[in-house]
């Protein structure tokens, strides 16, 4: 196996696989035909859906579509949208968020203004700032508006999602509009007064809303529309004196404050701030794979370095305990004083499922967060992940609602820059691109109980308990529970848990490896685990029997280990131990009869002129072993020589 950067590959004798069970064929949902009943199948058994219906399978009724596929999880049959759930992070990018607008606060030097003048800085806005615009009518009869072209000419069947806040300054009434030769004209009203509402007045506009911001009078308004050829497109705000009404004399001061507008491709709901140049950020997508039996292998790019190579990664199997991973809408999450809106951003996925989670104006000091009770194992060590972005707050807690069950309270610092923190508590946190952050936590169960997993705001000084804005939160996706001292990689769960198979990569040749000597080398990860780098073995023999391997350990060390008993039982055992340095280390190393050696990234080659090797090696695990054991890590290279290297050659091959 042979990691060439934008270009890596497995050799074609080796063979990689993911024991998942393959496709057990079509099945129909009108009828249960087969018949599947929850607590009866093979874990990683599914089946595809032929024809659409509802069913329960023994917990709840679940419709299902054409397409769908319907597996097992080990106890019940959930629906998925993919027979095999696995992700990994890919060297492809997406486009993550996006604002066509060169100012998203409206002003008299890039808007133009028509019976109309906008006056900038004149309100305190949502986020808390003084930067709210104020567009106010003249005295003239006509229409009273500013306007603004977006970016680039409109591309035919591109959706265009418009988002803008707006609140009355003597005008209740104020529409945004979309128009231009490249888009039929789509205008939506919205009313600002206490009842709150968005009507369409022109055009085929889709998706409208309105929602109040807390008690401020602003309110936060949406809508989208379809293109349908190439030209410039603008965007419109109309002040209005009545229902449909934007041609009227005007009193000379009556108006609306507007703040926060957007114009987007992604669909997303939440502003990007611009001054002078459009906002557009690209990141690293975590790709879904749905591949057949046997899968695919996952080679990896960085994606807080720019797509870096990684490696191949080899994991085993783990479960996602929770049922909705994504869906934080869904009444499976409890909402404590924190308002959630589905789909309102674009995930590391590539794909608009991100939801966000504001804090909600109660008048009061008070907790906000998701909850969902979960029960815990004494003694089992588990460990929670989901990513975060900062929409309005740069603080995220992780916390178990009884921490005498499991004794979890972090608090994160989310920033754009690339670097966050763990600012109190103890977890982890992973920078994923464009804002995104994995974080997580791992502590050990302290009693078999129930208890609440909270995910929660907190406010930019550092409080759990504060009072909402009603606009302020954070962009939440791809939540995981799992019975581990680490986050392994992405698993989406959609209505029940999930299992994801461990991979498998081995080499099976008797010519290869069969002369009594030779040299491993293997580039890997150094992630403070213990894992088998790379083994060869006589695989006719028992586990632990006669072997070579290369193996990393969790004292931040590794180290060759050659075993030879043959048939006689006698152990012969040769192991040198060095520190690793970096995320990544590179180890050599030579075993022959009575001459072993072993080299860390260039340093002093470690020998041993004592002990035998195995005789008849016929095969090569890579990142695991006959035990089972997974890696959990990334390893970029490894090779196999017929000889045993001189010291010089060990240096060389590791620096």
């Amino acid at each position: 196996m042979q990691d060439y950067g934008n270009s890596p590959h497995i050799d074609p004798r080796a063979t990689f696989s993911r024991s998942d069970t393959a496709s057990s064929g079509d099945w129909n949902a009108s009828t249960n035909s087969p018949g599947l009943t929850d607590g009866s199948g093979t874990a990683n058994q599914y089946y595809r859906v032929s024809v659409a219906g509802t069913q329960d399978l023994g917990s709840g009724s679940i419709t299902y579509a054409v397409g769908d596929y319907v597996k097992y999880s080990g106890s019940v049959w959930y629906k998925t949208t993919q027979p095999i759930g696995v992700t990994y992070w890919s060297n492809e990018k997406h486009l993550s968020s996006e604002n066509l607008l060169f100012y998203s606060n409206p002003n008299d030097a890039a808007w133009t203004e028509q019976g109309s003048s906008i006056t900038l800085d004149q309100a305190a806005s949502p986020d808390g700032t003084t930067t709210a615009s104020l567009l106010t009518e003249d005295s003239s009869t006509g229409v009273h508006r500013g306007y603004r072209s977006i970016a680039g000419n409109s591309v035919s069947g591109q959706t265009y999602t418009f988002v803008g806040y707006f609140k009355a300054n003597g005008r209740t009434l104020v529409s945004a509009q979309f128009n231009g030769s490249g888009i039929t004209t789509a205008r939506v009203e919205f009313d600002l007064s206490s009842s709150g509402t968005a009507t369409s007045r022109a055009g085929s506009p889709a998706n409208l809303s309105i929602s109040q911001i807390g008690s401020t009078g602003w309110y936060k308004c949406s809508f989208q529309a379809t293109a349908t050829g190439a030209a410039t497109m603008y965007l419109n705000v109309y002040l209005q004196d009545g229902a449909d009404s934007t041609s009227y004399t005007g009193d000379g001061t009556s108006g609306v404050y507007a703040w926060g507008c957007n114009v987007s491709t992604t669909g997303q709901l939440v502003h990007e701030d611009t001054s002078g140049q459009i906002y557009r950020e690209y990141a690293p997508s975590l790709k879904y794979v749905t591949p057949a039996t046997g899968g695919m292998a996952r080679f990896e790019y960085d994606p807080a370095t720019d797509g870096q190579s990684e490696g191949i990664l080899i994991e085993g199997q783990s479960t996602n305990l929770f049922n909705y991973s994504e869906e934080f809408d869904n009444a499976y999450w409890s909402k404590y004083n924190t308002p959630v809106t589905a789909n309102a951003g674009v995930a590391p996925s590539g794909q608009l499922v991100a939801d966000l989670l504001v804090a909600a104006s109660t008048g009061s000091s008070t907790n906000h967060y998701l909850a969902k009770a979960i029960s815990f194992s004494s003694g089992t060590t588990y460990t929670l992940s989901v990513y975060v972005k900062a929409a309005g707050y740069t603080k995220f807690n992780i916390r178990a609602g009884n921490p005498a069950v499991w004794g979890v309270s972090t608090t994160f610092t989310l920033t754009g820059s690339g670097s966050a923190s763990v600012t109190s508590g103890y977890g982890a946190i992973e920078a994923c691109g464009n804002g995104w952050f994995r974080c997580s936590v791992t502590e050990t169960a302290a009693s078999t109980s129930a208890t609440n997993i909270l995910l929660g705001l907190v406010d930019n000084s550092g409080n759990l308990s504060f009072d909402g804005d009603d606009y302020s939160g954070v962009l939440l996706w791809g939540a995981q529970l799992e019975q581990a001292s680490f986050a392994s990689s992405y698993l989406k769960v959609e209505g029940s848990t999930a299992t994801r198979a461990a991979d498998s990569l081995s080499v099976v040749s008797t010519d290869l490896f069969d002369n009594g000597g030779g040299s491993l080398v293997v580039e890997t990860e150094n992630v403070g685990r213990a894992y088998y780098a790379a083994v060869l073995e006589d695989d006719s023999t028992s586990v632990y029997q006669d072997y070579v391997a290369l193996t990393v350990r969790a004292d931040n060390k590794a180290r060759q280990t050659v075993n030879a008993p043959g048939s006689t039982g006698a152990s012969d055992e040769f192991s040198a131990a060095s520190t690793v340095g970096g995320s990544y280390f590179k180890i050599a190393s030579r075993f022959a009869p009575n001459d072993f050696g072993v080299c860390i990234d260039g340093g002093t080659v470690s020998t041993d002129t004592t002990g035998a090797v195995p005789s008849n090696i016929d095969k090569l695990f890579i990142g695991w072993y006959d035990d089972g054991g997974r890696a959990n890590a990334h390893i970029k290279r490894v090779a196999v020589y017929n000889e045993p290297l001189s010291d010089t050659n060990l240096q060389a091959l590791t620096s």
